[in-house]
């Protein structure tokens, strides 16, 4: 039995769980009830094989009682935790975005796209947390980034609308919205067909009225190079000044600051 009564809090929210209760989260195309036991706590998902959910909010539920279906993960404990948190963090590879539509940087001229990702979940649980697993919200497809099958790394894929003013990009519970920099110092037309987004070297960041973000991204393409210079503005965006941190990058970005975020720069 799943209680009506919705709960209002951010769906990342820790939350208390009594032995003999549950929650049930549903996230854009993904959903997730956890039950707690004296020693276990059972585990269901499913996930919706639609491309887009224009769902703006998740839902949080509570349940009474255990699901029926048999079909649940258990973990197993001496006494289980009674805390529990849904928490979002980026992929754990690069997202390579495809753009529905051509998008060209003039020389000398630097543009803002807001590019919207995917998240994965990691589910917590105890104080201090420990992650139960992780998982992404919404699959995707793989594909490789570089000049070459040598050369590049393998990401995954994801097609983007490109926007470049805030008001027109839509809200969705299950994406972060990173806004991306470009500016392009060399003397020739920078056309964006796919663009890298180093997903794992962001953070994620949550407002309760403004969604999941991640910090800002300058891109800047060099004279003379199929590199650009990669630069994260530490801290939330500005477009959510006020978003507290919910997960840290995976990794730290390397030395130099040099990354391939473009694709036929000059083929």
């Amino acid at each position: 039995m799943v209680n009506d009564e919705q709960i209002t809090s951010p769906w990342w929210s820790a939350r208390e769980v009594a032995v003999g209760r549950g929650l049930t989260y549903v996230i854009g195309p993904f959903t997730v009830k956890m039950f707690r036991g004296g020693d276990v706590w059972w585990l269901w998902t499913v996930r919706d094989p639609g491309e887009e959910i224009p769902a703006a909010l998740a839902q949080v539920e509570q349940m009474e009682q255990m699901p029926e279906d048999a079909g649940g993960e258990r973990f197993v404990f001496s006494a289980s935790p009674g805390r529990l948190q849904v928490r979002p963090l980026l992929a754990d590879r690069s997202v390579v975005f495809r753009a529905y539509q051509p998008v060209f940087v003039p020389p000398g001229e630097e543009a803002t796209l807001f590019l919207s990702s995917p998240v994965w979940i990691s589910l917590d649980l105890g104080e201090p947390a420990r992650s139960l697993r992780e998982m992404p919200v919404q699959q995707m497809s793989d594909t490789w980034f570089g000049p070459s099958t040598r050369e590049g790394e393998l990401c995954y894929a994801a097609r983007t609308s490109a926007r470049s003013h805030l008001e027109e990009v839509p809200r969705r519970a299950h994406r972060a919205v990173t806004p991306v920099r470009i500016r392009n110092e060399a003397n020739s037309l920078l056309p964006i067909e796919k663009l890298s987004l180093p997903a794992p070297l962001l953070s994620v960041y949550g407002d309760a009225d403004r969604g999941l973000w991640t910090e800002e991204v300058h891109l800047t393409r060099t004279p003379d190079s199929d590199l650009a210079t990669l630069r994260v503005v530490p801290g939330p965006s500005r477009c959510a000044p006020h978003a507290e941190l919910l997960s840290g990058p995976r990794r730290q970005p390397g030395r130099g600051g040099l990354v391939r975020a473009f694709s036929d720069l000059f083929g």
